[in-house]
């Protein structure tokens, strides 16, 4: 084999050789290891901290994912720290009114100040290194020395060593969240999510605020008088019933909330009319879903 050298071209030994076929493997395999370790820190930057309107959840995600998916290693590093650990107690923004349900995924790892630091500059070391090798490992190693290829091979293990821990650290984080996904599309899930958007409405809100203050001594309510009575307050709410709660009648949208009994009684008239109660026992502060997996 042959090899450069200012001036001209000089024969490379046997060992040498040798030596610079298995370099240049070991090149290889930590650029996949490093290209493998960016894809998937691109795909918990883009899915971590993010929420979106039900209705703009799938466009907006795919704008996200194509804005991280052009950034540098070093900056999807920097996005996934952020998103990712936490080294100070989390405060909650205030939240404004919402005209439609939000959806989103929040995933954190707690650390305190020592361990947050240590982890910011691992995944700073790597992204350098990264970028040393793809960038700065030529000029370094003199491929007609033994010697400078030794210390390359042995800078190249040293390398890979680093990488496969921060790997196995990613690809737990992805399969606990595919995980927690896999809970999350489950039917009971669905249901639960189905009733809480249901429950926080504010239809359900002023049926269950009038039947808490309202109600007669025994506990019931006259249904149609409060549905009269909530029309003229929020008449928004009554309208497309069916494609905005899944249900075509108010009676049908309390039931299936799962807060309210539902009876009749006779009128003095002969006739019947509707009554409604909250179940007893239920608070309705007690009604926030909190998913755990």
């Amino acid at each position: 084999m042959q090899g450069l050298k200012l001036g001209g071209v000089v024969e490379i030994d046997a060992d040498t050789e040798i030596l610079n076929k298995e370099i240049l493997r070991k090149i290889g395999r930590n650029v996949i290891l490093f290209q493998q370790m960016e894809h998937m820190l691109k795909y918990l930057a883009a899915i971590g901290n993010f929420s979106s309107s039900a209705s703009a959840l799938k466009s907006d995600f795919e704008q996200r994912f194509a804005t991280v998916n052009k950034q540098t290693m070093g900056n999807v590093v920097k996005r996934f720290v952020e998103n990712t650990f936490n080294n100070a107690d989390v405060t909650t923004d205030e939240l404004t009114e919402l005209k439609e349900p939000r959806i989103g995924l929040k995933f954190s790892i707690e650390l305190n100040d020592e361990l947050y630091n240590k982890r910011k500059a691992d995944l700073a070391s790597i992204v350098a290194e990264r970028n040393d090798l793809i960038h700065h490992l030529l000029p370094k190693w003199d491929m007609n020395s033994f010697e400078s290829g030794k210390k390359i091979e042995h800078s190249l293990d040293q390398q890979r060593a680093k990488i496969l821990p921060e790997l196995d650290v990613l690809k737990g984080l992805i399969e606990a969240i595919k995980e927690h996904a896999k809970f999350c599309d489950s039917d009971e899930v669905k249901r639960q999510l189905m009733l809480s958007s249901l429950r926080q409405s504010q239809l359900v809100a002023w049926f269950f605020d009038l039947a808490e203050h309202k109600a007669r001594p025994d506990g019931w309510l006259v249904f149609q008088r409060t549905e009269q009575f909530i029309r003229q307050q929020i008449p928004e709410e009554f309208a497309n019933l069916e494609k905005r709660f899944g249900y075509k009648t108010v009676k049908e949208i309390l039931l299936a909330t799962e807060f309210f009994d539902i009876d009749e009684e006779p009128t003095k008239k002969g006739g019947v009319r509707l009554l409604y109660r909250i179940k007893p026992g239920l608070n309705f502060t007690e009604t926030v879903i909190i998913l755990t997996n």
